[in-house]
């Protein structure tokens, strides 16, 4: 069983994650779409221009970028000397110079490649067929620059510098002062010094002679030259882990993902789906949550920007309804129980992308976590999970664990649809004080007539911080409605005798409403007599002051006016503090 401590998660505000979806969305469009650009050209690069495969691709490509301008508008691509970038993130990399595209673009002074919205696909053609051009020219004849110049493409921009202009400027001596100024004047080696000496008697010295004679000697030089650095054997180690720890699975996803985009047959198409389950499954397992949450986005971005048959689409929407179901879900709990290295920002940004019948199972991992970060994202997950479907919670209000049912509270109201006001009336029937404190913070969130109703019957509740909370929740949502219920509470004749805190947020509630309908009680409580010494009577004056303060309409001022220069000195210096704490 769960420590209360751990179950009793403090409140604070939500944070749905929307914008950082959005543009890790954005992101992992943009890098598919650069994967698709690669593959495309080295379809060019391997296929003759009438091959069925390579004509696949290009307008595979074509409607790829079609939608992604259609939805962003236009898509900006940063080269570097080795890689691709978009907004700031890598999206591709590649070091092998002799085919990469980032090296190839980059050496010709390409700093950013513009697509903009309505692209034509005898631009994205003709762009191609340039870089496979620029493979098979002279590089001192034309460059990349060039040939897109003379293409005059409409939709197609670019930045670019010139590479011979942005190196560092040698200098070439002039004089023989230049040349000696810049000499390196460290002595020869002595490996070099022996073979390049002047000759013998008549100065002139035999290359041929002494280079056989170098080539000679060095083969007697000892094993100990050919033994590995520390730096290159550092160097081999890694790349022996590399050979032992490959990166398969998501080259694997690379290459599933692609199958989905092309398959055009249920059966082969079902079993790319099961292929590709059993490789969620193995990252899930590993804790890998951020490379799981990639390949579900990626398969949310299939969804939304290929051309898909109905049968595809169903296969693809059950595919992402099996990754919530109980088995998974359970499975997500068990990670986050060892808690060991896990980012739980990654476990919220995957869990976010499952279909909304995850929810029943992710509550259930809710009720039997001890994490209580861990709990606070569950509760945040499942708040946008269930935004529109939010009666799915409703059979788990029942539950004994009380602290569950103070989550569910929690969620109800961050989700704010008055349908689920019947849970929080629920909710505030709870014997447990920590239950009804989260059903009156979750009213005060979801507002209306009915929600005022209840957070009056809040006002007489045996937890003097539920009465608190409720009064300042009730002036939010009723506004001047709430007046008739606040003032007859500050007005009784034992509220003097309640605690400090209470009697200040009762008199703040009343002031945050802002009408004039309650300054006549508010001035009879400041003026009223009979109050002597200090304590409890004065501070209820000096929330009465402050409250007119709040109301800050003319005439509240010109009571808290008439206070400061009171002959009763409590009411005197009630007003003049009211009066500093306001600025008035």
């Amino acid at each position: 069983m769960t420590s209360e401590n751990e179950k009793n998660l403090p409140g604070g505000s939500q944070t749905t994650g929307s914008e950082v979806r959005a543009a890790d969305e954005e992101h992992q469009q943009a890098k598919d779409l650069v994967s698709a650009f690669i593959k495309t050209i080295k379809a060019f690069r391997l296929y003759p221009a009438d091959n069925p495969t390579l004509k696949g691709m290009q307008e595979q490509f074509f409607k790829r970028i079609q939608v992604f301008l259609e939805m962003y508008n236009s898509f900006a691509l940063e080269i570097g000397e080795y890689e691709f970038s978009f907004r700031g993130k890598p999206v591709y990399e590649d070091r092998d110079l002799k085919g990469s595209l980032p090296f190839l673009f980059f050496k010709d002074g390409l700093r950013e490649l513009r697509f903009m919205e309505g692209i034509e696909e005898w631009e994205l053609s003709g762009f191609n067929e340039i870089v496979i051009q620029r493979d098979n020219i002279n590089e001192f004849e034309d460059d990349l620059i060039t040939l897109i110049w003379e293409k005059d493409f409409i939709h197609i921009g670019y930045a670019a510098i010139d590479p011979f202009v942005e190196e560092s400027p040698v200098l070439i001596p002039m004089t023989t002062d230049q040349f000696q100024k810049n000499a390196n004047s460290d002595p020869l080696p002595e490996s070099a010094r022996g073979g390049y000496q002047e000759g013998g008697a008549g100065g002139e010295y035999d290359f041929d002679q002494g280079i056989f004679d170098r080539e000679k000697n060095s083969v007697s030089i000892g094993a100990a030259v050919y033994f590995v650095t520390p730096v290159e054997m550092e160097g081999l180690r890694k790349e022996v882990e590399g050979e032992l720890h490959p990166n398969f699975v998501f080259q694997v996803v690379d290459v599933i993902l692609e199958i989905m985009g092309l398959e055009k047959d249920p059966e082969p198409y079902q079993d790319t789906l099961r292929i590709l389950q059993k490789l969620h499954d193995a990252l899930l397992s590993t804790g890998e949550f951020g490379r799981a949450r990639d390949l579900l986005n990626r398969v949310h971005i299939i969804l939304k920007t290929y051309q898909l048959a109905d049968w595809q689409i169903e296969a693809i929407r059950h595919f992402v309804e099996i990754l919530g179901d109980a088995e998974h879900t359970q499975r997500v709990g068990s990670i986050l129980e060892k808690g060991t290295d896990l980012r739980l920002e990654d476990v919220s940004a995957y869990l976010l992308l499952l279909d909304s019948r995850a929810v029943p199972g992710l509550i259930k991992v809710l009720g039997d976590l001890s994490n209580s970060k861990g709990r606070r994202m569950l509760c945040d997950v499942i708040c946008e999970l269930a935004k529109a479907k939010p009666e799915s919670l409703t059979p788990f209000m029942d539950d004994p664990r009380w602290y569950l049912v103070r989550n569910l509270a929690y969620i109800f109201g961050r989700i704010g649809s008055e349908s689920s006001l019947p849970q929080i009336q629920r909710a505030y029937n709870h014997t447990e004080p920590r239950v009804r404190r989260e059903a009156v913070q979750a009213a005060g969130l979801i507002g209306g007539p009915r929600a005022a109703a209840l957070l009056t019957k809040s006002l007489k509740d045996p937890d003097l911080r539920i009465r608190s909370m409720a009064s300042i929740n009730l002036a939010r949502v009723g506004k001047k409605a709430s007046l008739p219920a606040l003032l007859e509470v500050i007005q009784a004749k034992d509220f003097a005798k309640r605690d400090p805190s209470e009697v200040k947020a009762f008199f703040d509630a009343v002031g945050s409403v802002g009408s004039n309908e309650a300054l006549g009680p508010l001035q009879k409580i400041l003026d009223q007599k009979g109050w002597f010494g200090g304590g409890v009577k004065d501070e209820v004056r000096l929330a009465a002051a402050g409250s007119l303060a709040l109301i800050g309409t003319a005439e509240a001022k010109a009571i808290l006016m008439a206070g400061a220069d009171s002959r009763e000195e409590s009411v005197r210096r009630a007003c003049l503090e009211a009066k500093r704490r306001f600025g008035i």
